[in-house]
């Protein structure tokens, strides 16, 4: 074998595969490709790293004699399964027809376990060589080609540890997760209970709560009949100021958001900001690929949160005193937090079709705009500090700068794809309407189509690097 050929095998030795058997008819698809099946038995080759396969099984021929209308093939649940690959792994599930559900094992007994933490390690199915050649015809390849331009950019951020503790992990270490799972952030679901029953972009009403059976107490082995929920951080967006605030305080943190982004990131993140932004790219792949309206609501709080904490965009030295405050605030790290925000943004704009908003989800489109009017205003408020800054510390003015940068690079794209004026970081205050997020523009203000070419042309920066380490000039 020449060193080419052992190089080939080695690298086919380290990918993986996913063996979910549907039937004819079903719709599959893996890392944002949709495709429907006809003779499917799974994905090989699959790369290390995170990987999401959704399906909607197609249904039996039993079923289909009881769905209204002569020739309807319905519409089957969205299910879900979320899995960082290591090297050479293979995971096999068998999908329930009649039940309509995942097996539970093998056996299809047990009921899975799902746990919150990456500390337990998960057990490996073994398979053998001959049957995953016998299976071969049936395994879609990967598709690299089609996945690697945007998938990098929708995950960058969610780690083994962002899907442990949202979605939680079975023992085959698979995040197991469907359209009608809901959420701590729901206004039922943080009261204990599943959202309803919903299609994309419009809910249904009087649908029934869905209910898991789980092994959640893994010491114990308890059985919960309790519903499970996605566990996004939790936090009110109503009531976003510390506990026994009055008077000026309860006043700024009721509009500001800043104190409340930092309690959160601290008390439930582990002081690190960059699971909050996986957070929020988790929250997006849920809604957009498996239409999950409870991730959908995750998504616009995160989103607000980050948005509207106007104070973190200062510097620390122009920052209100924290003194009376029952928990400090983020560190200058926070302008990197914006930075990387406005990146990942970036690459869910570019997933989107050009028509989403119009004719999916317009709601959403008037809340991005006015979280992304306040961000502007805060940016803009904040430039002559930056700058006073920059002039003694030029690794704090590149931070900056490339701020400036991916605002610019989002406004160019987002007017070219959804009609959106973001217009540009001034250090003045832009006027934008309430509802609709447009600019009222300055008479001196530059316009957008004056920054397509030359030296201030936005482009979209590199990402390398942007988890770095822990020092403030680096980005998340």
């Amino acid at each position: 074998m020449d060193p080419a050929q052992a190089a080939a095998q080695a690298k086919f030795a380290r990918l993986g595969f996913f063996i979910l058997p549907l039937p004819r008819g079903s719709d599959f698809g893996i890392d944002g490709r949709l495709w429907t099946v006809d003779k499917f038995s799974g994905v090989k080759l699959l790369p290390p790293g995170l990987h999401f396969f959704v399906f909607s099984a197609a249904p039996s021929a039993t079923q289909q004699a009881h769905l209204p209308g002569p020739s309807s093939q319905g519409v089957a649940t969205r299910h879900g399964i979320l899995r960082f690959y290591r090297d050479a792994e293979t995971v096999v599930e068998e999908w329930d027809n009649v039940q309509e559900e995942l097996k539970r094992d093998a056996l299809g007994q047990a009921p899975r376990k799902r746990r919150r933490n990456t500390k337990e390690g998960r057990e490996e199915t073994v398979v053998s060589e001959e049957y995953l050649k016998s299976l071969d015809k049936s395994l879609a390849a990967y598709p690299q080609d089609d996945v690697a331009a945007h998938w990098a950019g929708l995950t960058s951020f969610v780690t083994e540890e962002t899907l442990a503790r949202v979605v939680g992990l079975d023992e085959h270490g698979c995040g197991l997760v469907d359209a009608l799972m809901g959420s701590t952030l729901d206004e039922r679901g943080a009261a204990g209970a599943t959202s309803g029953k919903r299609t994309w972009g419009k809910a249904r009403e009087e649908e029934p709560e869905v209910r898991v059976v789980i092994d959640e107490d893994e010491e114990g082995n308890g059985v919960s009949n309790e519903p499970v929920l996605l566990e996004f951080v939790k936090f009110d967006v109503k009531r976003s100021w510390p506990e026994g605030a009055v008077g000026e305080a309860l006043t700024r943190w009721s509009r500001d958001k800043s104190w409340q982004l930092s309690h959160v990131v601290r008390e439930q993140l582990g002081d690190d900001p960059k699971e909050l932004l996986g957070e929020l790219q988790l929250a997006f792949i849920l809604f957009a690929l498996l239409h999950n309206f409870s991730s959908l609501t995750a998504y616009k709080a995160l989103f607000a949160l980050i948005c509207r904490s106007a104070t973190l965009a200062q510097p620390p030295s122009s920052r209100p005193s924290s003194a009376s405050l029952p928990s400090p605030l983020l560190s200058s790290a926070s302008l990197p937090l914006f930075a990387s925000f406005l990146s990942l943004f970036l690459a869910q704009i570019q997933f989107l079709e050009a028509d989403f908003f119009a004719t999916q989800l317009p709601s959403l489109e008037r809340d991005l705009l006015d979280s992304l009017a306040a961000l502007s205003q805060a940016l803009s408020d904040s430039l002559p500090h930056w700058t006073a800054i920059g002039e003694k510390e030029p690794g704090t003015a590149g931070v900056w700068k490339e701020v400036v940068k991916r605002w610019d690079a989002l406004a160019a794209v987002t007017m070219e794809r959804f009609g959106w004026d973001l217009g540009v970081i001034r250090g003045t205050r832009a006027a934008y309407l309430a509802q609709g997020g447009r600019v009222e523009r300055a008479e001196d203000e530059v316009d957008l189509e004056d920054l397509e070419e030359g030296e201030d042309a936005p482009y979209v920066v590199d990402d390398d690097g942007l988890r770095g380490d822990d020092h403030d000039d680096e980005y998340y």
